[in-house]
This record gives structure tokens, sequence and C-alpha cells, in this order.
């Protein structure tokens, strides 16, 4: 519980395993008041740490080519080494399409000629070295590109691609079910929660996520109509009852007073975590619903720096951080969140969008997840692409199903897909 743990960091006074307040005086001539500041150090011990496990490899794997390869809308990745080994991966299903110039322009030059050994840095370089260019629409591509070197470099140690940046954790992930975001706001919550129960009933899930306010991220406090999110909180318990796990995602619906009121029925009828009521970006009116309510804090799926991050965590703005593994810039820099999440007694759920490969790689990294809650995110194994085409693919081992809300990690190397070929031939190699 979030007090306990607060009480423990109180209490743990020099602990080196959590990030501390401590005074320092304030560079005035008069020095009227303490300052303070959070020590970080373990946090950054945490960053620091090496994630690709490039002594898996004994000899270098130059990247020879990286390719976008474009159809329509949609953007796949492949990349090839020297030696001729392969990796292909999806690109996001709705955010890549504005922002694809960046892979020839600025980014492939990050990896090109450079051995995949050294990923974690070449990770590094491309977002850090784009600082003009930050943000969600490069950090898509980043992961695009990422995702397909570690399904090249899993085929080359016959590995999954998570094993390739952490030890197995879990071989089987529970899952909440996230999806049917606008029809949460858009119907009636009868309508809605029928459309959940049908998935629920089908993927036998035991969590499932809502969606409070108009999710505008504007701090609005404006229902789509009055007392619609109250009566969807308390219709959602009546229906699934006791036993189901019930969160709530706002979407920056929220100024602090009305998320804190929000939040006291959310309690009232026993709901587990409580997602970015509050605009995603207003870090102290965040962590003052935090601070006024008991039920856990859930967010982080906007965040595409790894600083901020370190803040979320090392002030416990949220309990529950959310990278979102494209969003974020793929799986190494979310391993470094799940680290912090580690070092500081919080947990990791990882964001995932609907369509693509989201569900796969959700897997893939919550295979090796430190810290990771106990529910991630699942919205079914639809893989639409940006055109609104489906992905053909077929598991290289096993098949993908959810039984009792629980889906099995990929035991094929690589992502561990085979992508139809027809499918790929589609699209064509983009450059500039």
């Amino acid at each position: 519980m979030k007090n306990s743990r607060r009480n423990f960091i109180k209490t743990a006074g020099i602990s080196s395993t959590s990030p501390l307040l401590i005074p320092f005086a304030a560079c005035t001539s008069n020095n009227k008041e303490a300052k303070y500041q959070t020590d970080y150090t373990t946090l950054d011990a945490a960053i620091q740490k090496p994630v690709f496990k490039n002594a898996l490899f004994s000899s270098s794997v130059i990247i020879e080519s990286v390719e976008l390869l474009l159809h329509k809308n949609n953007c796949m990745y492949r990349v090839r080494s020297k030696d001729g080994a392969v990796g292909i991966s999806a690109g996001h299903p709705f955010i890549a399409k504005a922002s694809y110039p960046m892979v020839p322009l600025e980014l492939k030059r990050h990896f090109i000629g450079k051995d995949a050994r050294d990923l974690d840095q070449l990770i590094f370089n491309a977002v850090e070295y784009n600082v003009k260019r930050q943000g969600i629409p490069l950090n898509v591509h980043v992961a695009g590109i990422e995702f397909a070197i570690l399904d090249m470099m899993g085929n080359i140690a016959n590995l999954p691609a998570g094993q390739l940046i952490g030890d197995l954790l879990q071989t089987e992930v529970s899952v909440y079910l996230g999806h049917h975001l606008s029809n949460f706001r858009k119907l009636e919550p009868e309508e809605s929660l029928a459309l959940m129960e049908k998935d629920v009933q089908e993927t036998k899930a035991r969590a499932v996520k809502l969606r409070a306010g108009r999710g505008d991220n504007l701090a609005s406090d404006i229902d789509n109509a009055p007392g619609r999110t109250e009566k969807l909180i308390k219709m959602a318990r009546e229906l699934f009852g006791d036993n189901m796990v019930l969160m709530i995602d706002g979407n920056g619906s929220y100024s602090v007073k009305e998320a804190i009121r929000i939040g006291r029925i959310l309690e009232e009828y026993n709901y587990e975590f409580y997602e970015e009521p509050i605009p995603w970006d207003w870090y102290e009116e965040q962590k003052q619903v935090e601070q006024a309510l008991t039920i856990k804090m859930a967010g982080g799926e906007e965040e595409f720096g790894i600083h901020a991050f370190r803040y979320l965590a090392g002030n416990e703005v949220f309990q529950i951080l959310q990278p979102d593994i494209f969003y974020f810039g793929g799986m190494i820099r979310t391993m470094k969140v799940a680290r912090m999440a580690e070092a500081v007694g919080l947990q990791v759920t990882p964001h995932i969008s609907a369509g693509g490969f989201g569900f796969l790689y959700m897997l893939q990294m919550v295979s090796v997840c430190p810290a990771a809650y106990k529910y991630h995110e699942f919205k079914m194994f639809d893989t639409w692409d940006a055109n609104g085409e489906i992905i053909p693919i077929e598991p290289k081992v096993g098949k993908f199903e959810s039984k009792d809300g629980i889906l099995q990690v990929p035991k094929g190397v690589g992502l561990g897909v085979n992508i139809d070929e027809d499918y790929l031939k589609k699209h064509k190699v983009f450059d500039i």
C-alpha cells in the first residue's frame, strides 16, 4: 500500500535503496530557509546499468542496412547484417505515419555500419542526439528499428527477443483489458460495458480498465454527460462483481479538485488503480492528487524522456509506471524505467496501443521485466496496421490465445512470429 511505503521511506533514513529528501544550503547570501532535493543516486545507477546482453555474441554483427518499408500509411522496418541475418518489425499503427521521413534523414546514420552488439549506445545516440526532434514522433521509429534489430539478433542467438535484454522472469502474463477507449466515452455505460463483458467472456480476463471523463488531456472537468463517469464506476462494479480487478484511466480529464472527488468514488468501489486523471505533464498537480488518495496512481504513457521517469520514480508521483514501449523508444529504454521502479519499490506495466504488434512487444518486454505489476495491458490479438489491414502473422512456436486471462510468452526466436511474405511485398523501401 502507498502509506506503508511512504512510512518505510520516512523511517529508512540513509537507506541506499530509496531516494531521499535531504536538506542542502541554498546558494544565497541570507540562506533564509532550508532547501530540499531528491537524492537520485540509486536511480542514476539503475539508468546506467547495461541492458542488451552483448556477451551472447562472440563476434561483431555489423548492420548493413536499415529499411523503412511503406504501404500507404503503414510503416514496417527491416534490418540486415553484413552476414545476411534479417530482422523485421511492425511500426506503430497510427503515429508512425506522421513522421516517417525522420528514419532516412536522422535515424539510419545511427545504426548503419555499426555493431548491433552496441545496441544500448545506438539507441541512446538515436534519441539523445536528436534533441531538437525529441518526442513521440521520433521515438516510435527508434522503437521500430530497435524491435527489428532485436528480431535479427534473436534469430542469430536462437533466443526470444526479450531474453536479449533481461533474464526470463515469467513465461505467463496476466492481462487487463484496456481497449474500447472511445466506446467508453461515446456510448452509454450500459452499451460500453456490454461490449467489454463480451471480451471478458472471450478472454476470461480478470482485470478491466475503464475510461473516465472526456479524455481531452486539458483538465476540463467535462464529462460526455453529467454524472456519466460516476454511473460507469458503479455499474462496472455491479456488473463484474467484487472479484474483478477494475481500473480507470482519466487521460488528463480533470483538475486537482475533480480528480480527487472522482478518486474517492473509486476508493469507495474498490478500484485497483487510477491512471493519469491530471494532464500527463502536470507533475506537481498529479502529486497533489496522489497525496490526497489511498488508491494507487498509475501513469507515464506519454513520457519520452528518461529524466522525466527519474523524477516520477524519485518523487513517487505514481506507484505504477507505464512507459509506452513505442512512445518511449523501445524495450531497452523501458527496461531502464523498470530498473528504476525496482530500485525504489514501485511497479511497472508497459503501455501499448491497439493494433500492430502491440501485444507481441508487450509480452516480450514483460517476460523479462523486473518490478512487473501483476496485470498488463492487452487490447486483443488484432494486428491491424495503419491502413486498417490485418497483418498476417503466424507464431513460430505454439499459438496466441488467452486462457483465464493469461497469455503465454512467445517461445520462438526473435520476435517469435513469421510475417506473410505477400503482405510484406506490398511495402516499398522508402528513402530520400
